[in-house]
């Protein structure tokens, strides 16, 4: 992106982003329950970069190949190589991010931190909708992770003391899509197991 694309270098930073709690929850199983706690809590402040990034999708408008109704695509090879890195990098990091979602819940799990199947599906819900909660902000009021760490009092007002009918109704909406992804996401993983055994016998 940084390199080959005409357009979308900001989409480096927005990748990068959401590659962060994907690094975290590597480390999930490596450290003590303190350290993991730790880790945890900075997964769920990055947590948010991976399905923002289905967000950037709009910037497709800005490319020059779709003209208008009843006319042909642009064949502008420039412009589908922009295409082309930006939906890789939405869709790879974006499910990727978002898979950390599954293993921090099985990490709960095995810590002992839930013990019954309506904890996980709460926590689930909480973290979705949370996820929303940050994606309106950032796209919307231009909030990014770094401010709770430079200017936490304003953005913590902002987050949660802001609100409205379109605010509430996007959360909803947002929460919708990111629970269809994962359950797509945990129906991909489970055929991949199947075919695994499949292959094993």
């Amino acid at each position: 992106m940084v390199f080959f694309a005409d357009r979308y270098h900001f989409m480096a930073l927005n990748v990068f982003l959401a590659y962060i709690p994907i690094e975290i929850s590597f480390h999930f199983r490596e450290v003590n329950r303190k350290i993991a706690l730790i880790l945890g809590m900075l997964w769920l402040l990055f947590y948010p970069n991976a399905p923002y990034l289905l967000t950037d999708f709009f910037h497709l408008e800005n490319l020059s190949i779709y003209r208008g109704m009843d006319q042909l695509f642009g064949q502008s090879l420039s412009a589908w190589l922009s295409f082309s890195l930006l939906t890789a990098g939405i869709c790879v990091y974006a499910f990727l991010g978002m898979t950390t979602l599954l293993t921090a819940l099985n990490e709960c799990y095995r810590r002992g931190v839930f013990s019954k199947k309506q904890q996980g599906v709460f926590f689930f819900l909480i973290v979705n909708l949370l996820s929303s909660l940050a994606i309106f902000v950032g796209r919307f009021d231009r909030l990014h992770s770094v401010y709770l760490f430079t200017e936490p009092v304003e953005t913590l007002k902002t987050i949660f003391l802001n609100w409205s009918v379109d605010k509430v109704l996007f959360i909803l909406l947002f929460t919708g899509l990111q629970l269809v992804l994962l359950l797509t996401i945990v129906g991909i993983m489970k055929l991949s197991w199947t075919k695994k055994e499949e292959w094993l016998d």
